[in-house]
């Protein structure tokens, strides 16, 4: 088996954690690079998903409908190619 990285991204909202993939990378390097350039962003540099809780929340003033996006990454089993 072959090491890749999950590019993972969510947000925290009233109603819990929300995790999506952004994709994969096949170095630790790039999938690094990935983390360093949207943690450091001044703004969001990923779309909230429509099923997002964010998109539904009937609060007026929830605090979290203007939450900053959180991201990781996480190291996955791909299988070899013959």
């Amino acid at each position: 088996m072959l090491e890749q990285y999950e590019l993972i991204y969510g947000f925290v909202h009233c109603r819990g954690k929300t995790s999506y993939s952004a994709g994969y990378a096949d170095t630790l390097a790039e999938a690094r690079e990935w983390l360093k350039k949207n943690r450091e962003a001044q703004s969001r540099t990923v779309k909230v998903p429509s099923e997002d809780p964010v998109r539904y929340c009937k609060a007026a003033f929830c605090p979290f409908k203007r939450q900053n996006p959180w991201f990781d990454i996480r190291a996955v089993e791909k299988p070899e190619q013959s």
